[in-house]
């Protein structure tokens, strides 16, 4: 029987966290005011993270080569999407919170705040001016910069610019909930913006799918280095049917559309190297060589710039579940190997991270398909330690 798909929430659906916050909030007045900000904001990442934009992109060069002036016009209710979810949100923010020089136009002087929570929303109001501010200039940059006549007629360029616009808005969007909340309680990033977890587990998984790809691409070409000339066409097609595969993953729709370029191009060069009756070995390391240090690049920028905090989450998830499933381990309890399991699906989501935990990881998922002795037990324990240990973290 096929698996019921879930309906989606609501797009001004909040986070539990976040909701609680207004609740709890005891200027009611102010509380609403909020609320109707964050089900705006919630609505925008919401809807920014849906706006395809997959099916405009090349899957050639050729297509890439092809594009023209209608290209901008194919492209347009895309951009118009973007722009108008934006604006709305900005247009919420000054309903509900005017600019002061608007609220206090005929008010010469205003006392001082007398409460904390008068305070607060002070501080909010100034946050959220500033955001709304920043987000008009943003969308008046998107206007000028996608009828620039090197992006207009450049597929793969309209298509980052939209992309780039599209991330930045999120993250900006992101802050704002973030910063505001902040204001009134200790709460984390993943607590309170509205689908925050969903987009780093995006970036998890493109993460793991990356490294998987060059490991994979990096050992087709070390067997390669031995094959005759004659051989070689034949590994270049697999290199390409390697990328294919990638290429088709859900985890890589969420990839940058420069790398995305890159996955296209290199798999046209095979594709062409791969119809020739004879190849040198030493070109086709050459062909695939610099994109295996643009992987490697792509991975790091995912880890620095949007899973540190997750990662270091992950990781001390994982530290508390290797102290109680050595706790079992010391009771004789046989929960040590339902702990130890927990412990490892829980270290997927650092797959990606450093190489040399990954093969660890690899190890362990095979040995986990059957029962563990309580010596196999301790030894991975002791193992997944030490790599845990060793995990990179600046």
């Amino acid at each position: 029987m096929p698996a019921v798909k879930k309906p989606r929430p609501p797009q001004d659906t909040l986070p539990p966290r976040l909701q609680a916050l207004l609740e709890e909030l005891t200027h009611r007045e102010l509380a609403a005011r909020l609320e109707r900000v964050y089900r705006a904001a919630a609505v925008a990442i919401d809807r920014l993270g849906h706006l395809s934009i997959v099916k405009y992109e090349p899957t050639s060069l050729e297509e890439a080569e092809g594009a023209d002036l209608s290209l901008w016009e194919t492209m347009a209710p895309a951009i118009r999407d973007t722009v108008v979810d934006v604006n709305t949100l900005v247009s919420v923010i000054r309903d509900a919170f005017p600019p002061p020089a608007e609220a206090s136009r005929d008010q010469a002087w205003a006392p001082p705040p007398a409460g904390v929570d008068e305070r607060l929303s002070l501080e909010v109001e100034a946050v959220l001016n500033a955001c709304a501010g920043r987000l008009s200039q943003r969308v008046a940059d998107l206007g000028q910069r996608v009828r620039r006549p090197e992006v207009v007629s450049d597929r793969w360029a309209l298509m980052a610019e939209l992309q780039s616009f599209r991330a930045d808005f999120r993250a900006q969007i992101g802050d704002l909930v973030y910063l505001t909340a902040a204001a009134f309680s200790d709460v984390r990033r993943e607590d309170v913006v509205p689908g925050y977890p969903t987009h780093v587990a995006a970036a998890a998984a493109l993460r793991g799918a990356v490294a998987d790809l060059r490991r994979s691409l990096h050992a087709r070409l070390e067997k390669s280095a031995s094959a005759a000339p004659r051989e070689q066409p034949s590994q270049a097609r697999r290199l390409e049917e390697t990328l294919a595969a990638f290429a088709g993953m859900q985890a890589s729709l969420t990839m940058k559309t420069r790398d995305k370029r890159l996955v296209v191009e290199l798999r046209e060069r095979l594709h062409e190297r791969g119809a020739r009756p004879e190849l040198d070995a030493p070109e086709l390391r050459a062909l695939v060589e610099p994109f295996l240090g643009e992987l490697g690049r792509v991975g790091t920028e995912l880890t620095q710039r949007t899973l540190t905090a997750h990662d270091r989450a992950v990781w001390a998830a994982c530290g508390a579940r290797l102290e109680q499933a050595s706790m079992h381990l010391f009771l004789g309890s046989p929960g040590a190997e339902r702990v130890l399991r927990e412990a490892v699906a829980a270290a997927e989501a650092l797959y990606g991270r450093a190489p040399v935990f990954d093969t660890f990881l690899r190890k362990v998922r095979s040995a986990l398909e059957q029962s563990f002795g309580e010596m196999e037990l301790r030894e991975t324990l002791e193992v997944f330690r030490e790599r845990l240990a060793a995990l990179p973290f600046t």
